[in-house]
């Protein structure tokens, strides 16, 4: 009952972080039907995803390529979100298959936290995957819904995205023994920084994106 208790509590802030996330990413365009639909097929992919990768996903932090390719897609989620523009003519499939990448990449970190805390406990991570799907959708739809009447929702979400990617990027051995090698080891610096370098060039995109709509 303990383990079920600790894993039920780890998987719930891991779920409304997913949830955040593909709430944010989903085409605001959709109608709300179409995003609940979405959302409840993403929220079984994601739980299943998660029983499948909790006890695995630090050795796939720990491979190179993997880093650099988790690294290179939530820069570019984050760009993304900041010059983000409704479109109506969205196969449910791609977007499904977009969200379902993007959420399980984005929240690695968490997965990772979810892994080191299982301790064998993979029963209770498959129960509380599933039981944890409809506050993946409810809270998925109440952001997407807000973030369409909120225009802050937007750049905040792009920012946690942003800060993810630095932080991805700092735990890389070479960079990370960099900064050990500096006297006051500034981490915490350096990711603000990275975040911030992130986030200039996806608001450079958005205003490209802006002016281009402008002209056309």
């Amino acid at each position: 009952m303990n383990a079920l208790f600790e894993i039920g509590l780890i998987a719930m802030i891991v779920t409304v972080d997913n949830a955040l996330l593909a709430g944010l990413l989903l085409p605001p365009a959709l109608s709300h039907e179409r995003k609940r639909s979405i959302l409840i097929i993403l929220a079984f992919l994601l739980a299943i995803s998660q029983v499948l990768l909790a006890a695995s996903v630090g050795q796939l932090l720990h491979n190179i390529l993997f880093r650099l390719f988790a690294i290179g897609l939530l820069g570019w989620m984050c760009i993304r979100t900041l010059g983000m523009s409704a479109s109506r003519s969205v196969e449910t499939s791609t977007v499904i298959a977009k969200l379902w990448l993007f959420t399980l990449v984005g929240n690695l970190d968490n997965m990772f936290w979810l892994g080191s805390e299982l301790e064998e406990a993979h029963f209770a991570l498959l129960i509380v995957s599933f039981a944890t799907i409809p506050l993946f959708v409810a809270v998925a739809l109440l952001l997407s819904d807000q973030s369409e009447k909120q225009k802050w929702i937007a750049p905040l979400g792009a920012g946690m995205m942003a800060w993810t990617a630095a932080s991805l990027t700092l735990d890389t051995p070479i960079i990370q023994s960099l900064i050990n090698n500096l006297d006051e080891s500034p981490r915490t610096t350096i990711q603000c920084l990275i975040t911030i370098l992130i986030l200039v060039v996806g608001l450079g995109v958005r205003k490209m994106l802006h002016a281009k709509c402008m002209r056309s």
